[in-house]
């Protein structure tokens, strides 16, 4: 019952994430990486680690790129198939340290960079498909995140960033489901009541 909600969640986020317009995506994008860039963790941060936006997701190309510009390690993750898990790699460039996955998104050449020490990464910006007001988060159902944020630092923060239509009452969660810190969408910031 549980996994035919979600994958039916799934289904209509990611359905309503295709059919937006370009324009939105691009105006929404930018409030939320300006919202980012105000934040405490972010300022405070030397080593971020986010994903590569692909599909319609949340642009963190220009974010990446002003890390990257003023002095902030920038780290992607490299997802093993296999195992389901990420392998954090370091990147200097958005050009030329990247290639296209079999799943379609840029990766780290991750025969060619260095691998990022887990903990030193200070914040970690996570895609989701859907959230909710309890900064839970509903992935691409593979786990590769719920195996890989519970190896981080207790105190490195975790962001979840989405449109606000991707935000809902409440995500259907198990014992593996690690919630984040923060939420930010264009139009507000949710934060986890501890």
């Amino acid at each position: 019952m549980e996994i035919n909600l979600k994958d039916n969640l799934r289904k209509n986020m990611l359905h309503q994430r295709k059919n937006m317009k370009m324009e939105n995506v691009s105006v929404f994008s930018n409030r939320i990486i300006e919202t980012i860039m105000k934040l405490q963790e972010f300022i405070n941060c030397k080593n971020i680690m986010l994903y590569l936006s692909f599909d319609n997701e949340v642009n963190t190309y220009t974010l990446a790129k002003w890390c990257l510009d003023n002095g902030k390690k920038v780290i992607v993750p490299y997802c093993i198939k296999e195992t389901r898990e990420i392998i954090p790699f370091e990147i200097n460039n958005l050009t030329n340290d990247l290639t296209k996955s079999s799943f379609g998104i840029m990766e780290p050449k991750h025969n060619l960079l260095k691998k990022a020490d887990i903990e030193d990464i200070d914040l970690i910006i996570v895609p989701g498909v859907a959230f909710d007001e309890h900064c839970n988060r509903l992935g691409f159902g593979a786990g590769y995140y719920d195996r890989f944020l519970p190896k981080r630092e207790k105190n490195t923060s975790i962001i979840g960033i989405s449109y606000d239509y991707q935000v809902i009452n409440k995500i259907p969660t198990d014992v593996y489901d690690v919630p984040l810190d923060l939420i930010i969408t264009e139009k507000r910031i949710i934060s986890r009541l501890y």
